[in-house]
């Protein structure tokens, strides 16, 4: 297997208030990478706080088994 291009590995979580976006979302989400794509998981909720219409979170590792030094 070729090590990626990219060092950090991540993994992100996308709610949908509305499941119907995906593909909007979609198309965002990938102008953010390059051509490493994290792992993504998207799903539909009923309710997100503040009435948000998505809602993000992401879990990053720089492979070393170290966090990441901002």
């Amino acid at each position: 297997m070729l090590p990626p291009r990219n060092p950090y590995r991540a993994k992100i979580n996308i709610q949908l208030k509305n499941i119907a976006d995906i593909d909007a979302v979609s198309e965002v989400y990938t102008t953010f990478f390059n051509d490493d794509l994290p792992a993504l998981t998207t799903i539909g909720v009923s309710a997100i706080p503040m009435d948000a219409l998505v809602q993000i979170d992401a879990i990053v590792s720089n492979g070393e088994g170290t966090p990441p030094q901002a």
